[in-house]
């Protein structure tokens, strides 16, 4: 490079992206430092409320740009279609612009794994942002569909269970059926499963379990059973991945195509790019198991951008480490679930349900923006528990193997 500034570009402004970039630029304000925030989108998307827009209802849209208003970031609109590690280079809107950079982080999130099974592009819509068969084709064709018509959700984790409530909820008359390939609500344990099955029982959502797809067609999906239910609108859930660039750009990556990490938030591939959020996968365990969700992207974008601050300013960098906090699952307008889960993902206490899950559920993805708004204005401001874990975790698994009898 020959400009002495140091040029650092963050792909991608979700929830991890935009943490980062808003807490470098505090970080960073006393160094020649320029920043620059590329995203394919002028707004910033809400994730958790994409079954919201699904059905109809106004989710005010935010612009990039008033979410930077006051930093030292830019915002270039625009989407990635290329990474040159060894030149330093990000290739945007195929070939019609290229930037340099010293330092990369990689937030370009995840998407719906629309690769599982033939038949999805084809013939299924899918709750993401963009795209031909995305939230917006979604809310049409759910505008177009007429009472008594069949909804069938795929994928009984927590994006199917909302978006198969949600529709529901807002077309009542709409038969809704959500399949799964296992046992319908267990991932958080009997107490939440037991809450799952008797909302939708009470909604009248039907609900086959331990179905594996085979294929989707126009009208149909195809089990392994031999069974073809029938379908005038089938929504996929199957499932999330890291976008292909990350492989295709040469990083080491997982079976999800999540650019691997260190304990630092660096790709192994490259000391000079970090991963951060759904887009990235520790390469240790970091004192808990580490899953796609709003409240890591938020920690793990911050603690990027902390290490990339600490390195540039000749400081020690941290490793990560966190806990926990809970989850709220929506069911529907007048229903959902939530439950303390610090610090290891599990459900302990009280297990909310019905209004009162509701309120406190809408509550937390109201605070998770807002602490992007507070970031912008105290750059650092963002704090998480759990950053002993991983030394915790690291010396058990160390006292483990002590006592482990020598062969």
């Amino acid at each position: 490079m020959n400009s002495k500034t140091t040029q650092i570009i963050v792909l991608g402004a979700g929830y991890a992206g935009m943490m980062a970039a808003l807490r470098l630029a505090g970080k960073t304000r006393r160094l020649d430092a320029r920043i620059r925030l590329v995203n394919a989108s002028p707004d910033f998307v809400q994730r958790p409320r994409l079954h919201h827009v699904a059905v109809g209802q106004e989710v005010p849209q935010v612009p990039i740009t008033h979410m930077l208003r006051g930093t030292r970031v830019e915002f270039l609109q625009g989407w990635v279609s290329g990474i040159d590690q060894q030149a330093h280079k990000i290739e945007l809107n195929s070939g019609e612009c290229t930037l340099e950079y010293d330092y990369l982080i990689y937030a370009l999130g995840s998407q719906v794994d629309q690769t599982r099974v033939p038949g999805i592009r084809q013939h299924a819509y899918v709750l993401d942002p963009g795209g031909p068969n995305g939230t917006a084709a979604l809310r049409e064709k759910l505008i177009s569909l007429k009472d008594g018509q069949r909804v069938v959700v795929t994928g009984g984790g927590a994006t199917g269970i909302e978006v198969a409530a949600e529709i529901k909820g807002y077309r009542p008359a709409l038969e809704v059926t959500l399949l799964t390939a296992g046992r319908f609500g267990a991932f958080k344990g009997p107490r939440v499963e037991r809450h799952f099955r008797q909302s939708f029982q009470k909604q009248g959502i039907t609900v086959i379990e331990d179905s594996t797809v085979l294929a989707l067609h126009a009208d149909s999906i195809e089990l392994n059973n031999g069974e073809n239910v029938p379908a005038d609108l089938t929504l996929w859930a199957g499932g999330f991945r890291a976008p292909v660039l990350g492989e295709r750009s040469g990083f080491k990556v997982n079976r999800l195509g999540q650019v691997v990490v260190d304990r630092y938030g660096r790709s192994l591939s490259n000391p000079d790019v970090y991963a951060v959020g759904d887009a990235s996968h520790p390469l240790e365990e970091p004192g808990n198991p580490v899953r796609m969700s709003l409240f890591t992207a938020l920690i793990r974008g911050a603690h990027a951008a902390d290490n990339l601050a600490a390195t540039l300013n000749g400081k020690t960098r941290v490793h990560l480490s966190f806990a926990y906090y809970g989850q709220g699952i929506a069911m529907g307008p007048h229903d959902a679930v939530g439950f303390f889960g610090y610090p290891a993902d599990q459900p302990v206490g009280p297990v909310l349900r019905g209004k009162l899950a509701v309120y406190v559920r809408d509550f937390f993805v109201w605070m998770i923006f807002a602490f992007l708004v507070i970031e912008r204005r105290f750059p650092g401001f963002f704090f998480w528990l759990g950053k002993k874990r991983y030394k915790q975790s690291a010396a058990e698994t160390a006292s483990q193997k002590v006592s482990e009898p020598s062969r």
